[in-house]
Parts: structure tokens; C-alpha cells; sequence
């Protein structure tokens, strides 16, 4: 943005040049100086403070989102693949579904079986023998 003198600047804003002097000393606008030594102001510093210069035409529109007045209404054809990557997309949700419930699926332990204490080292051999 270019940097214009303060009395430039506030010719081109409408104000006095005393208003800016003042805005540059209590800080409200950041001024520099150019080459010459004299204090310049930074056009967009003037306008984040002051708006757009009066008389200046406003610049078009440049969102990138069009108005819903605007916006042509999407075929079948073109919402055809989109339709198709929602569906698999709900499949593979639901196959994910399935897997985790099989993943937390705890089996039945059955009953612990029964113990006998051995009394002696003998009966511990013969149980091992299976008689």
C-alpha cells in the first residue's frame, strides 16, 4: 500500500491535518518517515483506522462462496458420485460396527473345575495316571 504525507492523507480522507497529527501521537495510527524526513502514513493503517477513503468505489465482491440465488442446482449426474461414495462409506461404517462388537465380545468362561488337594506326593501320581 503506498504511504502518503499526512496532509496528503488527510486531504484525501476529508480530515484536518492537526486530527491526524494527533491520532499519530496518542498512537491510534503507526506513522514512519519517508526518504525526505517527513512522517508518512501507511494507506492501509488509514483505512484499518478510518475505513475506506470517501469517493474511492468499493471493490466487487471476491468470496469465493457463491450467493444461493447464483449457485446453478447440481444435477443428478454430477451428485451421482457422491451419492456413491456416500453409500460405501455407510457400509464400511457398518462393518466397522460389526467388528467391534465382535472385538468386545467376552466368551463364557465355564466353571472352574473341580480340585482335589492331594494329601501326599502318591496321590498326586496317581491322579496323574488317571487312576
Amino acid at each position: 500500500m503506498p504511504a502518503l504525507t499526512i496532509g496528503r492523507m488527510a486531504k484525501l480522507y476529508g480530515l484536518h491535518r492537526s486530527t491526524l497529527h494527533e491520532a499519530v501521537a496518542r498512537g491510534r495510527i503507526s506513522a514512519g518517515f519517508d526518504g525526505k524526513g517527513q512522517r508518512v502514513i501507511d494507506l492501509s493503517e488509514m483505512i484499518r483506522v478510518y475505513g475506506e477513503p470517501p469517493g474511492c468505489p468499493t471493490p466487487p465482491d471476491t468470496s469465493p462462496t457463491p450467493s444461493p440465488d447464483t449457485a446453478p442446482t447440481p444435477t443428478v449426474g454430477e451428485l451421482s458420485g457422491l451419492l456413491e461414495e456416500l453409500r460405501l462409506l455407510r457400509q464400511e461404517v457398518r462393518e466397522l460396527r460389526e467388528a467391534m462388537l465382535l472385538l468386545e465380545h467376552k466368551p463364557v468362561i465355564p466353571p472352574a473345575v473341580e480340585v482335589k488337594k492331594a494329601e501326599s506326593f502318591a496321590d498326586l501320581l496317581r491322579d496323574l495316571d488317571g487312576n
